[in-house]
This record gives structure tokens, sequence and C-alpha cells, in this order.
């Protein structure tokens, strides 16, 4: 006869490296973007052009926000439906999937739907939540070990 262990919130570190290592190299391809976008400018036959490198920082953005996908869905079945069940630190990881979702379909309405109607405000709607999703990760991890605790 098996004996049933409960399964664990906290991930193995392997798959928290992982995670992490996504979660930071997504981060980093679109931040390195909006750098070279707007401030590494190069001298072109007509004013300011493009920097090289920004053409293949969003392309590494866009590879690593295919990976971070299916690294958040790596976390759903087991971190966050146990945590759920158990009834821990839900509103940080309900504002985690909020978060993520937000930056998936801005991300998605960007690369598809970007217009004049909308090119005011989707850009700054993407890359604010972008910026500012280590801080909420950071959060979401803190309270966690500090209810677990």
């Amino acid at each position: 006869m098996t004996r049933h262990h409960p399964l664990p919130i906290r991930m193995g570190p392997r798959h928290k490296r992982a995670l992490y290592g996504i979660a930071l190299a997504l981060w980093a391809s679109g931040a390195l973007w909006l750098l070279f976008h707007y401030f590494l400018r190069v001298p072109g036959d007509f004013g300011d052009a493009a920097h090289p490198l920004e053409t293949w920082w969003l392309r590494l953005h866009g590879l690593m926000a295919f990976a971070a996908l299916v690294a958040i869905g790596s976390v759903l079945p087991i971190h966050a439906r146990r945590a759920w069940q158990l009834k821990k630190n839900r509103r940080s990881g309900l504002a985690m999937k909020s978060w993520l979702l937000w930056l998936a379909l801005t991300g998605y309405a960007l690369y598809y739907f970007l217009s004049e109607a909308n090119e005011a405000w989707l850009p700054l709607a993407h890359w604010i939540a972008g910026l500012a999703l280590p801080l909420a990760g950071l959060l979401h991890v803190r309270l966690g070990r500090r209810r677990i605790a």
C-alpha cells in the first residue's frame, strides 16, 4: 500500500531556477529593448535610426515570452492549485496571475493590433506593467514565505 503525501506549495530548486532565469531573461530583454529604442539611437542618413541590436532584443523578448508561458503553465497545476486549496497567499497569487495575463494580452495586442488609435496608451500599459513585474513577484514570494514561517 502506498502512502499519500500532500503536494508541496514550494517549488523545487531546479524548477525555481528555471522560472527565475526565464523571468530575468524576459524582463532584461524588454528593458534592453526600451533602452535601445529610446536612448541608444544611432545616426542615420536621414536622422536618428534604430540601433542594430534593437531588433534582436525584441526578438529575444518574444522568444522569452513563449518560454514564460510554458514556465507559468508549469506553476499552475501544483504550486498555484495547492496554495489555493490551502488558502495560502491567495490575494498576491491572484494579483500575479492577473498581472501576467495583462502582460500576455497587451504583448499580443502590441504585436497584432498596434494602431494609431492605441499607440499612445497600449505600449505604456505593457511597459509599465512589465518593468514593475519583478517588484510584484518579489512581494508575492515574500508574502508566501512570511505566511509559511
